[in-house]
């Protein structure tokens, strides 16, 4: 969220400002990815039970298939932001 809004076009967006938004919400979705990730190896660090460390294996894949849609959707929302500039 501060990503987005650190990289927000507080004018009349031009292309160098969709390509901002939308690496910012890449930037985004890749701290997510990677963060939960690395509880699953904390986890596994900290041999906690099998069904712990299951679920949050399931919990890991489920938001890494959610945010890698929501990177496909930032990778076509910026490319018909910029087909509207042309």
């Amino acid at each position: 969220m501060v990503l987005s809004w650190a990289f927000n076009s507080w004018e009349a967006p031009d292309a160098a400002a969709y390509v901002r938004m939308a690496f910012a919400s890449i930037a985004g979705s890749t701290v997510a990815i990677v963060t939960v990730w690395g509880l699953v190896v904390w986890d596994l660090v900290r041999r906690n039970g099998k069904a712990q460390i299951l679920t949050a294996t399931l919990i890991a894949v489920a938001v890494t298939f959610f945010v890698g849609s929501n990177v496909a959707a930032a990778a076509e929302s910026l490319l018909l932001r910029l087909s509207s500039l042309a």
